[in-house]
């Protein structure tokens, strides 16, 4: 008996493919290089997104970039500005 439902890397690697055109239409190496890292970044957490077995692969697709890419950008230091209470408007 054969699968009719493709697994969730089966679907994942299916829509990457898709995205290439979009890959080869950027200009620079730099676009380029950060298109393969969103790219990367899909495909590191397969193992969550299987797990989850959500039906909506975007919704895990774009949750894996977005968590590779938290991941690398530098810790931003929380600031004062919008914690505690509200500022006065000045008059």
């Amino acid at each position: 008996m054969g699968r009719t439902v493709p697994t969730y890397r089966q679907a994942l690697e299916e829509r990457l493919k898709r995205w290439e055109e979009f890959g080869r239409l950027l200009t620079t190496p730099e676009e380029r290089a950060a298109f393969e890292t969103i790219r990367a970044g899909a495909r590191r957490y397969v193992a969550q997104a299987t797990y989850v077995g959500s039906p909506d692969l975007l919704e895990s697709l774009l949750l894996s970039v977005l968590l590779d890419l938290a991941r690398r950008v530098p810790a931003i230091p929380p600031s004062s500005e919008g914690r505690g209470a509200p500022s006065e408007a000045p008059t």
